[in-house]
């Protein structure tokens, strides 16, 4: 009886060892694996903050190219405007010469145009006022 007892006794002890160990062991794999994890995871917040940040910088370069951006176009409607006006302006006016800046409702003659460029200053002034006296009669 005794060694039924003791053998009894020696098959729980190895099966209480037994399961001890095995408990154990499922205890330090789940807490590697859940040290795995939270690297795991602290590794993927890093990224997420890296990638957050050099977006965040991505914006803002984008908003100073933007504010950029409109104040060029800005001042090329401006400038679009001013053109447009100036153009206004030079349509109502009447034609005026090149040459000697006479005002005239006539087309300018650009033969004659390249004849006064040839000729000497003295010459083209005395034909402008040859013109003018021509034109008062």
């Amino acid at each position: 009886m005794t060694h039924s007892i003791l053998n009894a006794h020696r098959f729980l002890t190895a099966t209480m060892a037994f399961v001890a160990l095995l408990g154990w062991g499922v205890y330090a794999y789940s807490a590697h694996s859940s040290a795995t994890r939270d690297e795991d995871r602290l590794e993927a917040l890093a990224r997420t903050k890296t990638d957050r940040n050099r977006l965040l910088s991505e914006q803002q370069q984008l908003l100073v190219a933007q504010q950029r951006l409109q104040g060029e176009l800005a001042m090329a409607n401006a400038q679009l405007s001013a053109a447009q006006e100036e153009i206004a302006a030079l349509k109502l006016q009447p034609k005026v010469a090149n040459q000697g800046g006479l005002v005239t409702g006539e087309p300018v003659d650009l033969k004659s145009k390249k004849a006064a460029q040839r000729r000497s200053p003295e010459a083209t002034a005395r034909s402008d006022l040859a013109k003018l006296i021509g034109s008062q009669r």
